[in-house]
């Protein structure tokens, strides 16, 4: 009896799984935090709401309709579903208005229905491998004109509908994303480390996975895959810090922090920050208020950066009349506040020590900032507070 029970578990899962309601191992789309299936379904409900509502306004009665089914569908992809590379701009535009044509197309050349019907999305799936369009919802574009042939003669005034929705929806999707979703332009990943403006890859894509065998690894499947390249490299990214905190246990970033740590007061005068740097042989210091909360930080190279000296002696020479007060006493009571940077990378003192291997390495930081739960500095990670910890972290039997 137990044996008929198990075997029937072992089949009742399989049948889950062939159906979809259970996970191997793929994405369970109930783990998407509820704020952002809130974002997705009010984006949804205004791109079709603007859509009826404008093409009721410049429509006819018989054609304003036309194309609810087809933007509905667009609306999970463009919205659900945007690291797509079916969610593209290319893709929904080309998709629908090529799909359309291909659809008016050969409703003047066939008329029986079934005949008409495959050979129009049989044409529109070659045509989307061509052009590199691939949307699923254009494929029911391209059945409008063949539908519309089946109850009188078409011409190409069948158009005018279809591109009012397709543009319509087009402009609603992309103002939408960006004011609820909050979602921005893609810009090309650069092909050299953007913090040292050289051509080698950042630190932690030189031994890792990259990007051309990443490409090779795409163009291998036989299928369209739904997720682009980027979200797969950030996948594989966050994969690789999810293994290497499992291997190397729970070390947080206050267990190798520094407490004690010597900071700036926004009005202290910029001469005894430099002083200061210079007594405890560091080059960083954050600058906090009587509560210890973060204004930001001062470091030596923000006394460099903004001068333009023709030679190191000039350099010395500028340094010289900041600081010292009888030569310059008008730059010498300047105060920190006037050259800190406020806009700091800061991490929580309960962050993983993965967390700060990219800040550290390839953003290029060198200290960063540590933050209690009331949010207060308790403080200062450098790069060789990480060093120490990985060194100790491999040295484990």
């Amino acid at each position: 009896m137990q044996l008929i029970i198990k075997h029937s578990q072992k089949l009742f899962s399989k049948l889950l799984l062939q159906l979809g309601i259970a996970h191997a191992g793929g994405q369970v789309i109930s783990a998407i935090p509820l704020i952002e299936r809130i974002k997705v379904s009010v984006t949804g409900f205004c791109a079709l709401f603007l859509v009826v509502l404008i093409s009721q306004s410049v429509q006819s009665q018989e054609a304003k309709m036309i194309l609810i089914g087809s933007m509905g569908a667009s609306s999970v992809i463009l919205f659900a579903l945007p690291s797509s590379p079916l969610a593209k701009p290319w893709p929904f535009l080309v998709g629908h208005i090529m799909s359309a044509g291909i659809g008016l197309a050969l409703s003047l050349v066939f008329t029986e229905l079934a005949l008409l019907a495959a050979l129009t999305i049989a044409c529109v799936l070659m045509m989307m491998y061509i052009l590199e369009c691939m949307h699923p919802p254009a494929a029911a574009t391209a059945l409008v004109p063949v539908l519309a042939s089946q109850h009188g003669p078409i011409g190409f005034e069948i158009m005018v509908p279809i591109l009012i929705n397709i543009v319509v929806f087009f402009f609603a999707s992309q103002l939408l994303t960006r004011l609820i979703l909050k979602r921005r332009w893609l810009k090309p990943a650069p092909n050299y480390d953007p913090v040292h403006l050289h051509n080698d890859h950042t630190p932690l894509k030189r031994l890792g996975l990259q990007t051309d065998d990443l490409r090779r690894a795409i163009n291998s499947f036989d299928s369209v895959l739904a997720v682009s390249q980027e979200e797969l490299e950030t996948i594989y990214q966050q994969a690789q810090k999810l293994a290497y905190q499992r291997r190397s246990g729970e070390i947080l970033s206050r267990d190798i922090m520094s407490s004690d740590v010597i900071t700036a007061s926004a009005d202290m005068p910029l001469g005894m920050a430099w002083k200061l740097l210079h007594k405890h042989k560091i080059s960083m210091l954050p600058v906090v208020n009587d509560e210890r909360e973060l204004l930001g930080v001062i470091s030596s190279v923000d006394f460099l950066k903004n001068l333009t000296v023709p030679s190191y002696s000039g350099l010395l020479k500028h340094l010289n009349l900041m600081l010292v007060k009888r030569k310059h006493r008008k730059e010498v009571n300047n105060q920190v506040k006037d050259l800190m940077v406020t806009d700091v990378i800061a991490v929580k003192d309960t962050d993983h020590i993965v967390a700060l291997v990219p800040l550290l390495s390839d953003i290029g930081l060198h200290h960063i900032p540590v933050l209690d739960s009331d949010q207060k500095l308790c403080g200062i990670i450098t790069q060789s507070d990480l060093i120490g910890a990985l060194y100790s972290v491999n040295q484990k039997p």
